[in-house]
């Protein structure tokens, strides 16, 4: 008799893990069994379907639940749900599109249940006119209510967004390439928790240069109808009226089927598995959003719902389930083990691009890892080619070894692939001085001969071997605050850029003057440099450093991100007034 395996689920994790498990075995039974009618589709493309960037709907499936069973010679259930799990019986419980019910027994099991929408208990939350963009029928109902939405003159239907992560900001914009009046909703002082705030703000900028209003520190509180329209309530008390309403609050591991079994659960409520993806029953594996993974970095467990992993996590799922059906030994050299994750990630908005890797400051802080924080304005590709557009790039690295740890990176065309090289240098532990070495290619078009990855190195490491003695924005606003008398804040742009705005207090030394005028700056005193963008303050400090003067530190970033700085600092402080919190 055929041993079998069923896999629970289908998209990137449970159909990745059907797929290899087939590649690595012939001689067993397989059975996909998917809650919805589809098994393999691109979830990530939704939003785009819903703006039309995608225009052919059948171009979101990847494969066809016939196609996929008769290429792979397995069964292939939709419509179909897991409702119960007896592992000590190893029998799973199904409920099929009529209503039938089913104890289908296994010899090994793959969960690959992914994640539910975060839905708040709030008054209205359940109106129709609230959509999540998680699945096929999900875009099609939001496109049906598109099109039955009638304009009236020039005023544009209006769109509610809740929620600031990736699938907030790219249906947001999507919407407004619609045509539609956009507001979204976000409770924290920033979008995209991903990023560290003053990153995050550019991407803010990005949507409002877009024609989106983003409503921080707000929350959605309740859905009311009024004149047959739904209206949002806010925190603030800001009402909303709106046509069509995007739920986007983020997700959950969907671990029912885990915890009614007994199955261990790790951080953040998903299963826990080891580094083959076993859960605590021998005969049980789990892959994709309803798994922990561990972070390269830290080494600790973590939740991380994204498409990549649960690709690769479904894959040595599928790979040693069926290799255990075959007999093979727990060393059989076949045997695939998953590594980890970084959280790499990337969004658009408006041609604006924002991906991360590795740790932030936020998440380096919540895990006690030391780290020096780097900044860099740097270009798309070479400036003197038409159409160079800005990156700025940060990079966390150790401040003793100089290991890399992470990077942000918000800028146009481009920007992702700096972030990919980046993922992979932490990936390998490769320090920041490797970062300076790396041969990357060139031509005017596509990139600079000095890249702004190589240049970030350079930078980095100046700062590791004090060539370059460092101050982030956030650190000299801190500085300024607790110890202002102590410190000379000295501006080297062009009276013209000082005269349009500047640090307050600050001396105006103008980079070209600055040799024969440096004797104008205070002795005792620890001094701060910047500029517009970073690099004429570090010019200006290697000329007070070389001529013997001690504690000069360059600002990173200059005066466009110290106003960046300044501006987020603001939003949080106003996030965590008693006034806000009570509104």
């Amino acid at each position: 008799m055929r041993k079998r395996l069923v896999v629970i689920g289908g998209v990137a994790a449970g159909a990745s893990a059907a797929a290899r498990a087939r590649r690595m075995n012939e001689d067993i039974e397989i059975v996909l069994v998917e809650a919805g009618p589809y098994i393999s589709y691109a979830n990530c493309g939704l939003p785009y379907f819903v703006g039309g960037e995608i225009g052919e709907r059948n171009r979101l499936f990847v494969v066809e639940p016939r196609q996929f069973a008769h290429r792979f010679q397995l069964e292939v259930r939709t419509n179909t749900r897991a409702t119960a799990l007896e592992v000590s019986e190893r029998q799973v419980g199904l409920t099929g599109p009529d209503g039938e019910v089913e104890r289908l027994a296994y010899d090994r099991l793959i969960l690959a249940t992914g994640s539910l929408p975060v839905t708040p208990a709030l008054p209205g939350i359940d109106h129709p006119s609230l959509f999540p963009v998680r699945t096929v029928p999900d875009v099609d109902r939001i496109a049906a209510r598109l099109d039955s939405v009638r304009w009236t003159g020039s005023d544009a239907p209006g769109a509610l967004v809740v929620g600031g992560g990736y699938i907030g900001l790219e249906t947001a914009e999507q919407l407004r390439r619609r045509g539609c009046r956009v507001t979204l909703v976000e409770q924290l002082p920033q979008l995209m928790q991903a990023l560290d705030g003053e990153m995050a703000e550019l991407v803010r900028r990005a949507l409002v240069a877009g024609g989106i209003e983003v409503r921080l520190n707000e929350s959605l509180v309740a859905i009311r109808e009024e004149a047959g329209k739904p209206v949002a309530e806010t925190s603030l008390g800001k009402r909303i009226p709106f046509e069509l309403g995007i739920l986007a609050l983020g997700v959950r591991p969907n671990v029912e089927l885990a915890r009614q079994a007994g199955l261990r659960l790790g951080v953040g409520g998903a299963i826990a598995v080891d580094r083959e993806q076993r859960t605590s029953d021998e005969a049980v594996y789990a892959a994709g959003d309803n798994s922990e993974a561990i972070q390269l970095v830290t080494g600790t467990p973590v939740n991380l719902p994204l498409a990549g992993p649960a690709n690769k996590m479904g894959r040595v799922a599928g790979n040693n389930a069926a290799l255990d059906l075959a007999g093979a030994r727990s060393d059989d050299p076949r045997r695939l083990r998953f590594r980890g994750v970084l959280g790499t990630s990337v969004v658009r908005t408006f041609g604006t691009i924002a991906a991360v890797t590795g740790l932030t400051e936020r998440t380096a802080l919540q895990s006690g890892v030391p780290f020096e924080v780097s900044y860099l304005w740097g270009k798309t590709h070479a400036d003197y080619y038409p159409g160079a557009e800005s990156i700025l790039l940060k990079l966390l690295f150790d401040p003793v070894t100089g290991r890399l740890l992470g990077g942000q990176a918000v800028g146009g065309k481009g920007t992702e692939k700096r972030i990919d090289v980046l993922a992979t240098a932490v990936a390998a532990n490769r320090t920041v001085e490797d970062l300076s070495d790396l041969d990357l290619c060139y031509a005017p078009p596509v990139g600079s001969a000095k890249d702004v990855v190589v240049t970030a190195g350079f930078l980095a490491v100046n700062q590791l071997r004090s060539v370059m003695p460092a101050w982030s924005p956030g650190r000299l606003l801190d500085e300024m605050a607790k110890n202002g008398d102590s410190l000379c804040v000295v501006d080297v742009r062009t009276p013209r850029e000082f005269a349009s705005g500047a640090v307050p207090g600050a001396m105006n030394l103008p980079l070209d003057q600055f040799r024969d005028r440096k004797g104008e700056l205070p002795s005792g005193r620890r001094i701060a440099v910047y500029c517009q963008g970073g690099y004429r303050s570090y010019l200006a400090q290697r000329m007070l450093l070389n001529s013997g003067r001690a504690e000069v530190y360059n600002v990173l970033g200059g005066y466009q991100l110290i106003q960046i700085v300044e501006e987020v600092r603001k939003r949080e402080q106003r996030a965590d007034s008693p006034s806000e919190r009570m509104s």
